[in-house]
């Protein structure tokens, strides 16, 4: 299987700038449930109306604008060109999010599709508060859909656009470590794992490439196991997919919802099984705690005489 393995304490930044991790949500359960249901997951009754007009597809000049954008990576560019960032970027953006939310849920799929920026699509800015020196923009446009539940802690479908052509994926960066047990202890359940590895080398098999996090051994309690479930628990997260190193004619047309489809099929009983594998985990699958030594009580004094 063409896997490329990073430590599971490699780099969480990928080369080719996909999507990393966001730490564990803090506060209370409810907060994150307000969050996703204030969110546009495909399917769902009340959910916001498509935008309009429909999509048809990214207009050529959203590649020639992110060309301009690596040219001229500063912030008077950018907001000299605010208006075109609009009408190139964002506007087929949003269109494009609800389109392929709503192509997926016809796949069986049910995603969380956000048409806003900091949902579904990614902020072009850069964070540069611990790097500084580096351009102030991403130089792609970057789109995600996931399955219900908490941004960036669930499997995903991901997109990217850049000036030279695209990138697909499907999978999760790495999973919330407050999950990966049960996500583990689902796995060595009846034959999970053999199911679980299965998917992966049906996506292979269909030219998916996968850059995936794994520990180097078993951890600890589950030394024991041996052949896919011994494989399976060393996985702590990754992506398969495709570089297209040139634009897809369907990018510039309609059809492009439908190409994006056909394309990651090969990638949705990995996106099924993992979604299935994680939602366990929250549900009475969590490792339990090991009893603490009591501390020993001091000697009883008696007095003497």
């Amino acid at each position: 299987m063409s896997r490329r393995m990073l430590s599971a304490t490699g780099n969480r930044q990928s080369a080719t700038g996909r999507p990393t991790p966001a730490r564990a949500a803090r506060g209370p359960a409810g907060k994150e449930a307000r969050i996703a249901a204030s969110r546009h997951a495909v399917g769902r009754a009340g959910s916001p109306s498509r935008p309009s007009p429909p999509f048809s597809g990214f207009p050529k000049d959203t590649v020639t604008f992110l060309r301009a954008l690596a040219r001229n990576n500063n912030e008077e560019w950018l907001e000299a060109n605010r208006t075109r960032y609009e009408a190139a970027l964002l506007t087929p953006a949003r269109q494009c999010v609800v389109s392929v939310g709503e192509a997926l849920h016809a796949e069986g799929c049910r995603v969380v599709a956000d048409p806003r920026v900091n949902g579904s699509i990614f902020r072009i800015a850069r964070d540069r508060r611990f790097r500084p020196d580096v351009p102030p923009y991403k130089t792609h446009l970057a789109l995600l859909w996931w399955a219900e539940g908490v941004r960036m802690a669930q499997p995903s479908f991901y997109l990217q656009i850049n000036g030279k052509g695209v990138e697909l994926g499907v999978g999760l960066p790495e999973i919330p470590r407050d999950r990966l047990p049960g996500f583990r202890r689902w796995l060595v359940e009846g034959d999970n794992a053999k199911q679980f590895l299965r998917t992966m080398d049906v996506a292979t098999e269909a030219g998916a490439e996968w850059t995936l996090r794994q520990l180097a051994r078993p951890p600890q309690e589950f030394r024991g196991l041996d052949g896919a479930r011994a494989e399976a628990v060393r996985y702590v997260g990754g992506w398969g997919g495709w570089t297209f190193e040139a634009h897809p004619p369907e990018l510039f047309t309609p059809g492009f919802t439908a190409w994006l489809a056909e394309t990651w099929r090969p990638l949705i009983p990995f996106w099924r099984v993992f979604t299935e594998g994680l939602s366990a985990s929250t549900q009475g699958c969590a490792v339990p705690e090991r009893p603490t030594a009591r501390k020993a009580r001091p000697p009883t004094r008696v007095n003497g005489g």
